[in-house]
């Protein structure tokens, strides 16, 4: 399932549908300290795995700035690469 904040993570997770549910948004709180900010409008997700009750949630950082803050400190873009075997 594709979210594209992870505030709706445990909404879909509870549906008992879903497995894995990929996500970004938070650009993993652009700047090191802002992340708890961050982590507190999405339900404590910023970046990184997650094991939820069922499904599994992965949050992006993304590759690119955020045009209102066009600014990244210690917080790396990032392509997320999952392989399925």
């Amino acid at each position: 399932m594709l979210s594209h904040q992870p505030i709706e993570a445990r909404a879909i997770d509870s549906s008992n549908k879903v497995d894995l549910i990929l996500s970004g948004h938070t650009h993993g709180g652009m700047i090191k300290g802002f992340d708890q900010i961050v982590a507190s409008a999405n339900d404590g997700f910023v970046s990184g795995l997650y094991q939820l009750t069922k499904a599994k949630l992965i949050v992006s950082n993304g590759t690119m700035l955020w045009m209102g803050i066009p600014l990244r400190l210690f917080v790396p873009s990032q392509i997320v690469i999952i392989e399925f075997v």
